[in-house]
């Protein structure tokens, strides 16, 4: 019984030291910038804006259709599969035309990202490509 108590004791205890922890963190309330801000802070330092705003936004409105078209392709792939009248060669058809939107928004993508490659050095490119993407997608 005794062992039973020191038990549940010591996992109140723990529990309260780590809400303690997380309640009582001095990150934000010293002017530390809090876990939102640190990939926009990334990002900031790893991408040139200035050469990076023109091929981003070049490439917005394409890459934007072809979101907006795969999405439906995808809703229409959906339909068809979940409809009780659907044909192996509507499935088929539309399959098709999924895998085709989605090819063209990869393109669109690999597109933007063959570019910002003469404007990022090197030894960034992983870091800024995902944040260009990010930017790509957020704008």
């Amino acid at each position: 019984m005794v062992r039973w108590q020191w038990q549940l004791g010591a996992a109140v205890l723990a529990v309260l030291v780590l809400a303690g922890l997380l309640i009582g963190s001095p990150g934000p309330a010293l002017g530390q910038p809090g876990p939102r801000n640190r990939p926009r802070e990334r990002c900031q330092a790893v991408l040139p804006q200035g050469q990076v705003d023109p091929i981003v936004a070049k490439y917005r409105d394409r890459f934007t259709a072809a979101r907006e078209a795969m999405g439906r392709e995808e809703r229409a792939l959906r339909a068809v599969l979940l409809a009780d009248n659907s044909s192996r060669a509507a499935f088929d058809a539309q399959l098709v035309k999924t895998e085709l939107a989605r090819t063209a928004l990869s393109r669109v993508r690999l597109d933007m990202l063959w570019d910002l490659r003469s404007v990022i050095p090197a030894t960034n490119r992983a870091i800024a490509f995902r944040c260009a993407e990010f930017l790509m997608r957020r704008r």
